[in-house]
């Protein structure tokens, strides 16, 4: 088949390998002049959906009224559109469904995929430690007892989940990561020892070059104007490129999903922030990965530079000035739990804000859009690199009439 795929941001890169794996004409059509420029640009690259940072699952992530009353966790302007008031009373409604039962099948869909994408992640890479900075584990730190009684409670459906973890004392925990601050309060942590992160721009250009070895074209700096449906075919400023099935793979933006397909998802936007500096000193920056569970904030090492992501801006725009608080916040949290590890003062220091897009469920979009031809790979929030592998070979397996290795009916775009 020929198939176009719109979006060259990890989703779409990893849609367009696994069709090309499956012998397809891919085409990939991207607005901005190269691959990973949008959302894929400077995460955080955290890849355990189930301790993701914000909007991670109704019921099993931070609750949505703790971030509404966190002292600078998440922003947003005074009169709030009403789609957005929609959406929360939503999000709170499949988080009170999943408190109320005890059980929590949308967390059981997620990490089931998360689990088939962590299969699937390395089958073509021999060393990712070098190729994408890879860091094995994770910890999750915790400040006091109202953040270690959350996580306690929640043990037991992570232990059901299969999900290795374990609550450390401080003193273990500096046995995992010996560079943490001494001046900071904290009373345990979560480790995961199969977690892991990666920096998803270097991952997503390794994968890119695999799927143009194979014979995908990747066309950048192509804004496409709309999706036609009949005849089938993406319309860029040139002419209409006829293809046999389009995958969107659009993240958080909808317009032509909704212009093409009538396809209106409650789909809501929010922007955050990472801040990455050289390493100054390598005895006293982190190792792997590490969150700051009350602040929101996951700090990442990278080859020879230190991560910080954190914010969660509503209803914000590309024009938005960047919010001056959040990003002093996020300065002042590297430099307490890892005095001396960066250089933040370096020139070499890069300031990022991306938007991620979080429908109410907190899973992604994947699979027939309802209109012939048309396939959805979008939505994915906060777990894009964690979910990209499993979603592309599913989408692959469906597009092809092929039953997916993994139940796929909780992510259908037509639930809503």
């Amino acid at each position: 088949m020929n198939i176009a795929i719109v979006g060259a941001g990890i989703t779409g890169i990893s849609t367009a390998l696994e069709l090309a794996r499956d012998g397809h004409q891919v085409t990939v059509y991207e607005q901005m002049n190269a691959t990973a420029e949008e959302a894929s640009f400077a995460p955080g690259g955290w890849l355990s959906p189930c301790v993701a940072p914000s909007l991670s699952a109704p019921g099993v992530g931070m609750p949505l009224k703790q971030l509404q009353k966190g002292s600078g966790l998440l922003q947003a302007s005074t009169f709030l559109g009403s789609n957005t008031w929609r959406w929360m009373r939503q999000w709170k409604k499949h988080e009170k469904q999943a408190l109320k039962q005890g059980t929590h099948p949308l967390f059981s869909a997620l990490q089931a995929l998360s689990s088939y994408s962590q299969d699937l992640r390395w089958q073509d890479c021999e060393d990712p430690e070098s190729i994408a900075e890879q860091r094995p584990g994770a910890l999750v730190l915790l400040r006091n007892p109202q953040e270690l009684e959350f996580w306690q409670q929640r043990l037991p459906l992570l232990q059901e989940q299969g999900i290795a973890c374990q609550l450390l004392s401080p003193q273990q925990a500096l046995g995992i990561e010996p560079s943490l601050g001494q001046d900071i309060a904290w009373l345990s942590a979560l480790h995961f020892p199969q977690g892991e992160s990666i920096n998803p721009r270097l991952w997503t250009h390794l994968l890119r070059m695999q799927a143009q070895h194979l014979g995908a074209h990747i066309h950048t700096g192509v804004p496409i104007q709309r999706i036609s449906t009949q005849p089938l075919g993406v319309q860029t400023a040139q002419q209409l490129h006829l293809h046999d099935a389009i995958v969107l793979c659009t993240g958080a933006h909808q317009q032509l999903s909704s212009q093409a397909l009538g396809l209106q998802l409650p789909l809501m936007t929010n922007w955050g922030y990472s801040v990455t500096a050289p390493v100054r000193d390598a005895l006293q920056a982190p190792r792997g990965s590490v969150m700051d569970w009350a602040q929101q904030a996951t700090i990442t090492r990278m080859g020879q530079r230190v991560r910080i992501t954190a914010g969660l801006e509503l209803d914000s725009t590309a024009s938005t000035p960047h919010h001056t608080a959040t990003l002093q916040r996020m300065y002042r949290l590297l430099n307490d739990w890892f005095p001396g590890g960066a250089h933040l003062s370096s020139p070499q220091v890069q300031v990022w804000r991306g938007v991620r897009g979080h429908l109410p469920d907190g899973l992604p979009a994947v699979g027939a859009s309802g209109r012939p031809g048309v396939w959805l790979n979008l939505a994915h929030g906060s777990h894009g690199a964690s979910l990209a592998a499993g979603c592309a070979r599913a989408l692959a397996d469906m597009l092809a009439g092929r039953p997916t290795a993994i139940d796929m009916q909780a992510f259908s775009p037509l639930r809503f």
